[in-house]
Protein backbone atom coordinates (compact mmCIF):
# COMPACT_ATOMS: atom_id res chain seq x y z
CA UNK A 1 0.00 0.00 0.00
CA UNK A 2 2.30 2.71 1.18
CA UNK A 3 5.19 1.51 -0.93
CA UNK A 4 5.51 5.04 -2.18
CA UNK A 5 6.21 6.55 1.19
CA UNK A 6 9.35 8.60 0.54
CA UNK A 7 9.96 6.28 -2.37
CA UNK A 8 11.71 7.41 -5.52
CA UNK A 9 11.33 4.74 -8.16
CA UNK A 10 12.14 5.32 -11.83
CA UNK A 11 12.41 8.69 -13.49
CA UNK A 12 13.08 9.28 -17.17
CA UNK A 13 14.36 12.70 -18.19
CA UNK A 14 14.71 14.11 -21.70
CA UNK A 15 18.45 14.48 -22.36
CA UNK A 16 18.37 18.14 -23.27
CA UNK A 17 16.73 19.02 -19.98
CA UNK A 18 18.73 16.87 -17.57
CA UNK A 19 21.02 19.64 -16.45
CA UNK A 20 18.30 22.26 -16.29
CA UNK A 21 15.96 19.97 -14.41
CA UNK A 22 18.55 19.05 -11.81
CA UNK A 23 19.93 22.53 -11.29
CA UNK A 24 16.65 24.42 -11.12
CA UNK A 25 15.68 23.44 -7.58
CA UNK A 26 19.32 24.02 -6.53
CA UNK A 27 19.32 20.75 -4.66
CA UNK A 28 19.41 16.99 -5.15
CA UNK A 29 16.35 15.28 -6.70
CA UNK A 30 15.34 13.55 -3.47
CA UNK A 31 16.22 14.41 0.12
CA UNK A 32 18.39 11.62 1.53
CA UNK A 33 18.02 10.75 5.17
CA UNK A 34 21.03 8.53 5.81
CA UNK A 35 22.52 7.24 9.02
CA UNK A 36 25.70 5.58 7.81
CA UNK A 37 25.48 3.72 4.52
CA UNK A 38 23.92 5.20 1.40
CA UNK A 39 24.72 3.96 -2.08
CA UNK A 40 25.71 6.40 -4.76
CA UNK A 41 23.03 7.09 -7.39
CA UNK A 42 23.29 4.94 -10.50
CA UNK A 43 22.83 7.02 -13.62
CA UNK A 44 22.48 5.83 -17.19
CA UNK A 45 24.77 8.10 -19.21
CA UNK A 46 23.11 9.98 -22.09
CA UNK A 47 24.28 9.31 -25.61
CA UNK A 48 25.55 12.87 -25.93
CA UNK A 49 26.84 15.47 -23.50
CA UNK A 50 24.02 17.72 -22.24
CA UNK A 51 24.18 21.36 -23.16
CA UNK A 52 25.31 23.88 -20.59
CA UNK A 53 22.46 25.04 -18.37
CA UNK A 54 21.04 28.46 -19.08
CA UNK A 55 18.52 30.57 -17.19
CA UNK A 56 14.89 30.63 -18.24
CA UNK A 57 12.33 28.16 -19.50
CA UNK A 58 9.80 25.86 -17.90
CA UNK A 59 9.79 22.23 -16.81
CA UNK A 60 6.76 19.94 -16.73
CA UNK A 61 6.79 16.80 -14.59
CA UNK A 62 4.30 13.95 -14.83
CA UNK A 63 3.31 12.67 -11.38
CA UNK A 64 1.58 9.34 -10.80
CA UNK A 65 -0.49 10.67 -7.90
CA UNK A 66 -1.82 14.10 -6.98
CA UNK A 67 -0.56 15.43 -3.63
CA UNK A 68 -3.02 15.55 -0.75
CA UNK A 69 -1.50 18.56 1.02
CA UNK A 70 1.48 20.88 0.60
CA UNK A 71 1.73 21.55 4.30
CA UNK A 72 5.08 19.88 5.06
CA UNK A 73 3.90 18.73 8.49
CA UNK A 74 1.06 16.78 6.84
CA UNK A 75 3.21 15.21 4.14
CA UNK A 76 4.07 11.55 3.74
CA UNK A 77 4.31 10.48 0.10
CA UNK A 78 6.93 10.95 -2.60
CA UNK A 79 4.67 12.92 -4.90
CA UNK A 80 4.23 15.48 -2.13
CA UNK A 81 7.94 15.40 -1.35
CA UNK A 82 8.88 16.21 -4.96
CA UNK A 83 6.80 19.38 -4.71
CA UNK A 84 7.73 20.32 -1.13
CA UNK A 85 11.46 20.35 -1.90
CA UNK A 86 10.88 23.24 -4.29
CA UNK A 87 8.72 25.30 -1.91
CA UNK A 88 10.54 24.89 1.40
CA UNK A 89 13.99 24.73 2.96
CA UNK A 90 14.96 22.48 5.89
CA UNK A 91 17.07 23.60 8.82
CA UNK A 92 19.80 21.12 7.82
CA UNK A 93 20.73 19.35 4.59
CA UNK A 94 22.22 15.90 4.09
CA UNK A 95 24.37 14.89 1.13
CA UNK A 96 24.39 11.42 -0.45
CA UNK A 97 26.94 10.21 2.12
CA UNK A 98 24.76 11.34 5.00
CA UNK A 99 26.96 14.27 6.00
CA UNK A 100 25.04 17.22 7.45
CA UNK A 101 25.34 20.69 5.94
CA UNK A 102 23.80 24.09 6.72
CA UNK A 103 20.32 24.87 5.52
CA UNK A 104 18.27 27.52 7.27
CA UNK A 105 20.53 26.79 10.25
CA UNK A 106 24.22 27.69 9.93
CA UNK A 107 25.40 25.78 13.02
CA UNK A 108 24.04 23.30 15.56
CA UNK A 109 24.98 21.63 18.84
CA UNK A 110 23.66 18.51 20.55
CA UNK A 111 23.80 17.90 24.29
CA UNK A 112 25.71 14.88 25.54
CA UNK A 113 22.52 13.09 26.53
CA UNK A 114 20.87 13.75 23.16
CA UNK A 115 17.86 15.60 24.57
CA UNK A 116 18.79 19.21 23.76
CA UNK A 117 19.67 20.83 20.42
CA UNK A 118 20.76 24.42 19.86
CA UNK A 119 20.60 25.99 16.40
CA UNK A 120 22.14 29.16 14.99
CA UNK A 121 19.85 30.43 12.23
CA UNK A 122 20.36 32.54 9.14
CA UNK A 123 19.43 36.21 9.42
CA UNK A 124 19.07 36.95 5.69
CA UNK A 125 16.05 34.84 4.69
CA UNK A 126 12.45 35.89 4.07
CA UNK A 127 9.38 33.76 3.44
CA UNK A 128 7.60 34.14 0.11
CA UNK A 129 4.94 36.30 1.77
CA UNK A 130 7.51 38.72 3.24
CA UNK A 131 7.51 37.28 6.77
CA UNK A 132 11.04 37.27 8.23
CA UNK A 133 12.59 33.89 8.93
CA UNK A 134 13.78 33.74 12.55
CA UNK A 135 13.78 31.64 15.71
CA UNK A 136 10.14 32.50 16.43
CA UNK A 137 9.14 31.10 13.04
CA UNK A 138 10.91 27.80 13.68
CA UNK A 139 9.43 27.53 17.17
CA UNK A 140 5.95 28.17 15.76
CA UNK A 141 6.45 25.34 13.25
CA UNK A 142 7.71 22.88 15.86
CA UNK A 143 4.99 23.77 18.37
CA UNK A 144 2.27 23.37 15.75
CA UNK A 145 3.60 20.01 14.55
CA UNK A 146 3.86 18.68 18.09
CA UNK A 147 0.38 19.86 19.08
CA UNK A 148 -1.51 19.55 15.82
CA UNK A 149 -3.50 16.73 14.29
CA UNK A 150 -1.58 15.62 11.23
CA UNK A 151 -2.66 11.99 11.28
CA UNK A 152 0.14 9.53 10.64
CA UNK A 153 2.32 12.00 8.71
CA UNK A 154 6.11 11.96 9.05
CA UNK A 155 6.76 15.25 10.88
CA UNK A 156 4.94 14.36 14.13
CA UNK A 157 7.07 11.22 14.46
CA UNK A 158 10.22 13.35 14.22
CA UNK A 159 9.02 15.47 17.15
CA UNK A 160 7.88 12.59 19.36
CA UNK A 161 8.92 13.43 22.93
CA UNK A 162 9.19 17.15 22.15
CA UNK A 163 8.94 19.31 25.28
CA UNK A 164 9.39 22.73 23.72
CA UNK A 165 11.60 25.33 22.06
CA UNK A 166 13.26 28.33 23.67
CA UNK A 167 13.89 31.44 21.58
CA UNK A 168 17.23 32.68 22.89
CA UNK A 169 17.33 35.50 20.33
CA UNK A 170 16.29 36.05 16.71
CA UNK A 171 18.94 33.68 15.38
CA UNK A 172 19.27 31.17 18.24
CA UNK A 173 16.80 28.41 19.12
CA UNK A 174 17.09 25.69 21.78
CA UNK A 175 14.92 22.59 21.26
CA UNK A 176 14.40 20.02 24.02
CA UNK A 177 13.00 16.49 24.27
CA UNK A 178 12.08 14.29 27.20
CA UNK A 179 14.02 11.39 25.66
CA UNK A 180 17.28 11.15 23.69
CA UNK A 181 16.76 11.74 19.94
CA UNK A 182 19.63 10.07 18.05
CA UNK A 183 18.08 10.73 14.62
CA UNK A 184 16.73 14.26 15.16
CA UNK A 185 19.44 16.13 13.24
CA UNK A 186 19.30 13.87 10.19
CA UNK A 187 15.48 13.98 10.33
CA UNK A 188 15.64 17.76 10.04
CA UNK A 189 17.06 17.37 6.53
CA UNK A 190 13.78 15.85 5.37
CA UNK A 191 11.35 18.19 3.64
CA UNK A 192 8.56 17.08 5.95
CA UNK A 193 10.42 19.34 8.39
CA UNK A 194 10.59 22.25 5.93
CA UNK A 195 9.77 25.56 7.60
CA UNK A 196 6.43 27.14 6.68
CA UNK A 197 5.52 30.80 7.05
CA UNK A 198 3.80 31.11 10.46
CA UNK A 199 1.90 34.12 9.14
CA UNK A 200 0.43 32.13 6.25
CA UNK A 201 -0.35 29.09 8.40
CA UNK A 202 -2.22 31.26 10.88
CA UNK A 203 -4.11 33.15 8.18
CA UNK A 204 -5.03 30.14 6.02
CA UNK A 205 -5.91 27.66 8.76
CA UNK A 206 -7.07 24.35 7.33
CA UNK A 207 -6.67 25.72 3.79
CA UNK A 208 -2.92 26.23 4.17
CA UNK A 209 -2.12 22.86 2.57
CA UNK A 210 -3.57 24.19 -0.70
CA UNK A 211 -1.91 27.61 -0.35
CA UNK A 212 1.66 26.91 0.83
CA UNK A 213 4.27 29.57 1.66
CA UNK A 214 7.91 28.67 2.29
CA UNK A 215 11.40 30.06 1.69
CA UNK A 216 12.34 27.68 -1.15
CA UNK A 217 13.56 28.25 -4.72
CA UNK A 218 10.01 28.29 -6.10
CA UNK A 219 6.80 30.06 -5.08
CA UNK A 220 3.34 28.50 -5.18
CA UNK A 221 1.25 29.82 -8.07
CA UNK A 222 -1.84 27.65 -8.62
CA UNK A 223 -3.34 24.23 -8.01
CA UNK A 224 -5.97 22.96 -10.43
CA UNK A 225 -7.38 19.84 -8.78
CA UNK A 226 -6.98 16.62 -10.79
CA UNK A 227 -5.00 18.44 -13.46
CA UNK A 228 -1.86 20.34 -12.49
CA UNK A 229 0.07 22.38 -9.93
CA UNK A 230 2.35 25.28 -10.91
CA UNK A 231 5.29 26.90 -9.13
CA UNK A 232 7.21 30.01 -10.23
CA UNK A 233 10.81 31.06 -9.65
CA UNK A 234 11.75 32.81 -6.39
CA UNK A 235 14.05 35.64 -7.59
CA UNK A 236 15.39 36.26 -4.07
CA UNK A 237 16.40 32.68 -3.27
CA UNK A 238 19.69 32.38 -1.37
CA UNK A 239 19.55 29.11 0.61
CA UNK A 240 21.08 26.62 -1.86
CA UNK A 241 22.93 23.63 -0.38
CA UNK A 242 26.72 23.75 -0.15
CA UNK A 243 26.92 20.62 -2.29
CA UNK A 244 24.44 21.81 -4.97
CA UNK A 245 25.66 22.31 -8.51
CA UNK A 246 23.98 25.71 -8.73
CA UNK A 247 23.83 28.61 -6.27
CA UNK A 248 21.36 31.48 -5.98
CA UNK A 249 17.92 31.66 -7.62
CA UNK A 250 16.74 28.71 -9.71
CA UNK A 251 17.49 28.65 -13.42
CA UNK A 252 13.96 27.70 -14.44
CA UNK A 253 11.19 30.26 -14.52
CA UNK A 254 8.44 27.75 -13.82
CA UNK A 255 7.73 24.14 -12.84
CA UNK A 256 4.40 22.47 -13.57
CA UNK A 257 3.41 19.14 -12.06
CA UNK A 258 0.85 17.31 -14.19
CA UNK A 259 -1.26 14.63 -12.47
CA UNK A 260 -1.22 11.60 -14.78
CA UNK A 261 -2.24 8.46 -12.85
CA UNK A 262 -1.92 6.07 -15.79
CA UNK A 263 1.65 4.90 -16.43
CA UNK A 264 1.03 4.58 -20.17
CA UNK A 265 -0.29 8.15 -20.26
CA UNK A 266 2.80 9.48 -18.49
CA UNK A 267 5.02 7.65 -20.95
CA UNK A 268 3.11 8.99 -23.96
CA UNK A 269 3.28 12.51 -22.53
CA UNK A 270 7.04 12.11 -22.18
CA UNK A 271 7.49 10.85 -25.73
CA UNK A 272 5.41 13.67 -27.19
CA UNK A 273 7.18 16.33 -25.11
CA UNK A 274 4.09 17.23 -23.10
CA UNK A 275 6.19 16.48 -19.99
CA UNK A 276 9.95 16.40 -19.68
CA UNK A 277 10.10 14.19 -16.56
CA UNK A 278 7.95 11.10 -15.97
CA UNK A 279 7.61 9.54 -12.54
CA UNK A 280 7.36 5.73 -12.40
CA UNK A 281 7.11 4.93 -16.13
CA UNK A 282 6.23 1.37 -17.21
CA UNK A 283 9.34 -0.71 -16.47
CA UNK A 284 9.03 -2.85 -19.61
CA UNK A 285 9.21 0.19 -21.88
CA UNK A 286 12.08 2.03 -20.21
CA UNK A 287 15.13 0.39 -21.78
CA UNK A 288 14.06 0.83 -25.44
CA UNK A 289 13.63 4.57 -24.80
CA UNK A 290 17.04 4.88 -23.17
CA UNK A 291 18.62 3.03 -26.08
CA UNK A 292 17.37 5.70 -28.50
CA UNK A 293 19.75 8.18 -26.89
CA UNK A 294 16.93 10.69 -26.44
CA UNK A 295 16.21 9.83 -22.81
CA UNK A 296 18.13 9.35 -19.59
CA UNK A 297 17.13 6.92 -16.86
CA UNK A 298 17.89 8.13 -13.33
CA UNK A 299 17.96 5.48 -10.59
CA UNK A 300 18.66 5.96 -6.90
CA UNK A 301 19.31 2.72 -4.98
CA UNK A 302 17.27 3.33 -1.87
CA UNK A 303 17.77 2.06 1.67
CA UNK A 304 14.89 1.58 4.10
CA UNK A 305 11.89 -0.69 3.89
CA UNK A 306 11.62 -2.09 0.36
CA UNK A 307 8.37 -2.86 -1.38
CA UNK A 308 6.76 -5.70 0.55
CA UNK A 309 3.38 -7.09 1.50
CA UNK A 310 2.32 -6.78 5.14
CA UNK A 311 0.33 -9.88 6.17
CA UNK A 312 -2.60 -9.56 8.57
CA UNK A 313 -2.15 -12.11 11.38
CA UNK A 314 -5.69 -11.62 12.74
CA UNK A 315 -7.72 -12.49 9.64
CA UNK A 316 -8.17 -16.10 8.50
CA UNK A 317 -6.40 -17.84 6.83
CA UNK A 318 -3.29 -15.67 7.39
CA UNK A 319 -3.70 -16.04 11.15
CA UNK A 320 -1.87 -19.36 10.59
CA UNK A 321 1.94 -18.95 10.43
CA UNK A 322 2.17 -21.94 8.06
CA UNK A 323 -0.05 -20.12 5.57
CA UNK A 324 2.07 -16.98 5.90
CA UNK A 325 5.26 -18.97 5.31
CA UNK A 326 3.71 -20.53 2.21
CA UNK A 327 2.91 -17.08 0.83
CA UNK A 328 6.55 -16.00 1.17
CA UNK A 329 7.88 -19.18 -0.46
CA UNK A 330 5.39 -18.73 -3.32
CA UNK A 331 6.84 -15.38 -4.45
CA UNK A 332 9.49 -15.54 -7.17
CA UNK A 333 11.19 -12.20 -6.51
CA UNK A 334 13.74 -12.49 -9.32
CA UNK A 335 11.08 -13.29 -11.91
CA UNK A 336 8.92 -10.49 -10.52
CA UNK A 337 11.58 -7.79 -10.98
CA UNK A 338 12.54 -9.17 -14.40
CA UNK A 339 8.93 -9.31 -15.59
CA UNK A 340 7.46 -6.20 -13.97
CA UNK A 341 10.50 -3.91 -14.08
CA UNK A 342 12.78 -5.37 -16.78
CA UNK A 343 15.35 -6.05 -14.10
CA UNK A 344 15.57 -2.39 -13.09
CA UNK A 345 14.69 -3.25 -9.49
CA UNK A 346 16.45 -5.76 -7.22
CA UNK A 347 14.88 -8.73 -5.40
CA UNK A 348 14.72 -8.48 -1.61
CA UNK A 349 14.12 -11.07 1.07
CA UNK A 350 13.53 -9.15 4.29
CA UNK A 351 11.83 -6.11 5.78
CA UNK A 352 14.88 -3.87 5.18
CA UNK A 353 16.90 -3.32 2.01
CA UNK A 354 20.52 -4.56 2.07
CA UNK A 355 21.87 -0.99 1.80
CA UNK A 356 20.20 -0.02 5.09
CA UNK A 357 22.26 0.51 8.21
CA UNK A 358 21.56 -2.34 10.65
CA UNK A 359 20.52 -4.82 7.93
CA UNK A 360 20.17 -8.37 9.29
CA UNK A 361 21.53 -10.91 6.78
CA UNK A 362 20.42 -13.86 8.91
CA UNK A 363 16.80 -12.73 8.85
CA UNK A 364 17.02 -12.22 5.09
CA UNK A 365 18.21 -15.79 4.57
CA UNK A 366 15.11 -17.46 6.04
CA UNK A 367 12.94 -17.65 2.90
CA UNK A 368 13.41 -18.23 -0.83
CA UNK A 369 11.10 -19.14 -3.69
CA UNK A 370 10.26 -22.84 -3.18
CA UNK A 371 7.01 -24.29 -4.51
CA UNK A 372 7.67 -27.77 -3.12
CA UNK A 373 8.16 -26.40 0.38
CA UNK A 374 5.04 -24.25 -0.02
CA UNK A 375 2.97 -27.29 -1.00
CA UNK A 376 4.35 -29.36 1.89
CA UNK A 377 3.53 -26.62 4.41
CA UNK A 378 -0.05 -26.40 3.16
CA UNK A 379 -0.42 -30.16 3.35
CA UNK A 380 0.89 -30.07 6.90
CA UNK A 381 -1.59 -27.35 7.82
CA UNK A 382 -4.50 -29.39 6.41
CA UNK A 383 -5.18 -27.34 3.27
CA UNK A 384 -5.93 -29.69 0.34
CA UNK A 385 -7.53 -29.38 -3.10
CA UNK A 386 -10.54 -31.63 -2.59
CA UNK A 387 -12.40 -30.93 -5.84
CA UNK A 388 -9.48 -30.49 -8.23
CA UNK A 389 -10.24 -26.88 -9.11
CA UNK A 390 -6.77 -25.69 -8.10
CA UNK A 391 -7.97 -23.98 -4.91
CA UNK A 392 -7.17 -25.66 -1.62
CA UNK A 393 -9.82 -26.07 1.09
CA UNK A 394 -9.96 -26.85 4.79
CA UNK A 395 -13.10 -27.68 6.75
CA UNK A 396 -15.15 -26.72 3.72
CA UNK A 397 -13.62 -23.23 3.45
CA UNK A 398 -11.48 -22.16 0.46
CA UNK A 399 -7.94 -20.87 0.95
CA UNK A 400 -8.99 -17.33 0.10
CA UNK A 401 -7.01 -14.12 0.72
CA UNK A 402 -8.04 -10.49 0.21
CA UNK A 403 -5.56 -8.13 -1.49
CA UNK A 404 -6.46 -4.42 -1.80
CA UNK A 405 -4.09 -2.76 -4.29
CA UNK A 406 -3.42 0.71 -5.63
CA UNK A 407 -2.92 0.50 -9.42
CA UNK A 408 -0.99 3.79 -9.54
CA UNK A 409 1.78 2.05 -7.61
CA UNK A 410 1.20 -1.70 -7.92
CA UNK A 411 -0.03 -2.10 -11.48
CA UNK A 412 3.29 -3.60 -12.60
CA UNK A 413 3.21 -6.52 -10.17
CA UNK A 414 -0.20 -6.92 -8.51
CA UNK A 415 -1.42 -9.55 -11.00
CA UNK A 416 1.92 -11.36 -10.72
CA UNK A 417 1.64 -11.57 -6.94
CA UNK A 418 -1.92 -12.89 -7.21
CA UNK A 419 -0.74 -15.43 -9.78
CA UNK A 420 2.10 -16.69 -7.60
CA UNK A 421 -0.33 -17.34 -4.76
CA UNK A 422 -2.90 -18.89 -7.06
CA UNK A 423 -0.42 -21.45 -8.38
CA UNK A 424 0.03 -22.94 -4.89
CA UNK A 425 -3.71 -23.13 -4.21
CA UNK A 426 -4.87 -19.70 -3.04
CA UNK A 427 -7.96 -17.91 -4.26
CA UNK A 428 -6.96 -14.24 -4.39
CA UNK A 429 -9.59 -11.50 -4.19
CA UNK A 430 -7.74 -8.61 -5.81
CA UNK A 431 -9.53 -5.29 -5.33
CA UNK A 432 -8.20 -1.96 -6.61
CA UNK A 433 -8.59 1.23 -4.57
CA UNK A 434 -6.97 4.62 -4.07
CA UNK A 435 -4.62 5.54 -1.21
CA UNK A 436 -7.36 6.63 1.17
CA UNK A 437 -9.49 3.59 0.40
CA UNK A 438 -6.71 1.11 1.09
CA UNK A 439 -5.72 2.92 4.28
CA UNK A 440 -9.30 2.73 5.57
CA UNK A 441 -9.62 -0.89 4.45
CA UNK A 442 -6.34 -1.82 6.15
CA UNK A 443 -7.11 0.06 9.34
CA UNK A 444 -10.32 -1.94 9.65
CA UNK A 445 -8.34 -5.18 9.27
CA UNK A 446 -10.30 -6.28 6.20
CA UNK A 447 -7.20 -7.26 4.23
CA UNK A 448 -5.06 -10.37 4.31
CA UNK A 449 -2.12 -8.45 2.88
CA UNK A 450 -1.30 -5.05 1.43
CA UNK A 451 1.73 -3.23 0.07
CA UNK A 452 4.17 -1.17 2.14
CA UNK A 453 7.56 0.50 1.74
CA UNK A 454 9.48 3.46 3.15
CA UNK A 455 12.77 4.94 2.00
CA UNK A 456 15.07 5.71 4.90
CA UNK A 457 18.65 4.69 5.59
CA UNK A 458 17.79 4.41 9.28
CA UNK A 459 15.66 1.49 10.50
CA UNK A 460 13.67 3.81 12.80
CA UNK A 461 10.77 3.63 10.34
CA UNK A 462 10.15 0.06 11.52
CA UNK A 463 8.63 1.50 14.69
CA UNK A 464 5.93 3.32 12.73
CA UNK A 465 4.92 0.22 10.81
CA UNK A 466 5.60 -2.71 13.15
CA UNK A 467 4.96 -1.36 16.66
CA UNK A 468 1.60 -2.74 17.80
CA UNK A 469 0.77 0.64 19.35
CA UNK A 470 0.04 1.76 15.77
CA UNK A 471 -2.52 -0.92 14.96
CA UNK A 472 -5.77 0.96 15.41
CA UNK A 473 -4.93 4.43 14.11
CA UNK A 474 -1.62 4.02 12.37
CA UNK A 475 0.08 1.79 9.85
CA UNK A 476 0.77 -1.47 11.70
CA UNK A 477 -1.21 -3.47 9.15
CA UNK A 478 0.15 -6.86 10.22
CA UNK A 479 -1.85 -6.34 13.43
CA UNK A 480 0.86 -8.40 15.13
CA UNK A 481 1.36 -7.90 18.88
CA UNK A 482 4.66 -8.92 20.41
CA UNK A 483 6.04 -7.30 23.56
CA UNK A 484 9.65 -8.14 22.66
CA UNK A 485 9.33 -6.58 19.21
CA UNK A 486 7.62 -3.46 20.53
CA UNK A 487 10.25 -3.01 23.24
CA UNK A 488 13.14 -3.31 20.80
CA UNK A 489 11.58 -0.73 18.48
CA UNK A 490 10.80 1.69 21.32
CA UNK A 491 14.18 1.38 23.02
CA UNK A 492 16.03 1.92 19.75
CA UNK A 493 14.35 5.30 19.33
CA UNK A 494 16.32 6.76 22.25
CA UNK A 495 19.49 4.63 22.25
CA UNK A 496 22.56 6.80 21.61
CA UNK A 497 25.09 3.95 21.42
CA UNK A 498 25.26 2.95 17.76
CA UNK A 499 26.11 -0.72 18.26
CA UNK A 500 23.45 -1.22 20.92
CA UNK A 501 20.90 0.49 18.72
CA UNK A 502 21.85 -1.63 15.72
CA UNK A 503 21.44 -4.80 17.81
CA UNK A 504 17.88 -3.78 18.64
CA UNK A 505 16.98 -3.39 14.96
CA UNK A 506 18.70 -6.67 14.08
CA UNK A 507 16.49 -8.32 16.71
CA UNK A 508 13.36 -6.60 15.36
CA UNK A 509 14.05 -7.83 11.82
CA UNK A 510 14.55 -11.36 13.09
CA UNK A 511 11.21 -11.35 14.92
CA UNK A 512 9.40 -10.00 11.86
CA UNK A 513 10.83 -12.64 9.54
CA UNK A 514 10.67 -15.52 12.05
CA UNK A 515 6.94 -14.88 12.33
CA UNK A 516 6.45 -14.56 8.57
CA UNK A 517 4.81 -11.14 8.81
CA UNK A 518 5.72 -9.99 5.31
CA UNK A 519 6.20 -11.04 1.69
CA UNK A 520 9.32 -9.19 0.46
CA UNK A 521 9.22 -8.04 -3.17
CA UNK A 522 11.76 -5.54 -4.53
CA UNK A 523 13.99 -2.60 -3.75
CA UNK A 524 13.22 0.96 -4.80
CA UNK A 525 15.80 2.14 -7.33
Amino acid sequence: MYGRILALSLIIIVVGLVLVGCAAPAQAPAAPEPAEEVSEPVVEEPAAEPEEAVAGGALTIGLAVEPVSLHPAAGLYLHEHLVLMNLYDPLLRADQEGNLHPGLATAWEQSEDGTEFTFTLRDDVTFHDGTPFDAEAVKANFDRIAAGDFGWASAPTVLAGYTGSEVVDDTTLKVTFEIPKPTFLIDLSRYWMGIASPTAVEAQGDAYGQNPVGTGPFVFDEWAAQDHLTLTRNPDYNVAAEFATHDGPALLDEITFRFLPEAATRLTALQTGEVQVAEEPPGLEVQPLVETGDFVLEQYPAPGMPSHMMINVEKSPTDDIHVRQVMIHAINQQELVDTAFSGLMTPVYSVLSPSTWGYNEEAAALYRYDLEKAAALLDEAGWVDEDGDGIREKDGEPLKVVYPAIPAYEEAFMELVAGYLNQVGFEVELTTMDDAGVFEFGNAGNHNFLNMGWISSDPAVLDIVYNSANIEQGSSFTRYVDEELDQALVDAQSELDGEARKAMYVKAQQIIMDNALIMPLHTYN
